[in-house]
């Protein structure tokens, strides 16, 4: 069996869903960015960024499996660059 990355489940951090975008519309340029906050609720993980060019993000994403939701919570370490958080193994 293959490893499996974050990024395998919630994709690249460039396509996360901005529920907060301090920066308001348009694109969300997160290179640069590390993982501020991670936590779940019921099914959802949320993740906070600081730090890209379009400022502080806050995304959540719907993991159904408890397991998995776990695995990814600890894989999502605050002060990780984004892209190294979504390269981790889960």
């Amino acid at each position: 069996m293959n490893a499996r990355a974050v990024r395998d489940v919630l994709g690249e951090p460039e396509t996360w869903p901005n529920h907060l975008h301090v920066a308001g519309e348009g694109p969300t340029e997160i290179r640069g960015a590390t993982i501020s906050q991670v936590f779940s609720a019921g099914s959802d993980i949320a993740v906070g960024t600081d730090g890209g060019a379009c400022g502080a993000t806050f995304s959540i994403f719907a993991v159904e499996d408890q397991e998995l939701r776990d695995r990814i919570e600890r894989a999502l370490r605050p002060g990780l660059d984004v892209h190294e958080a979504a390269a981790a193994e889960i």
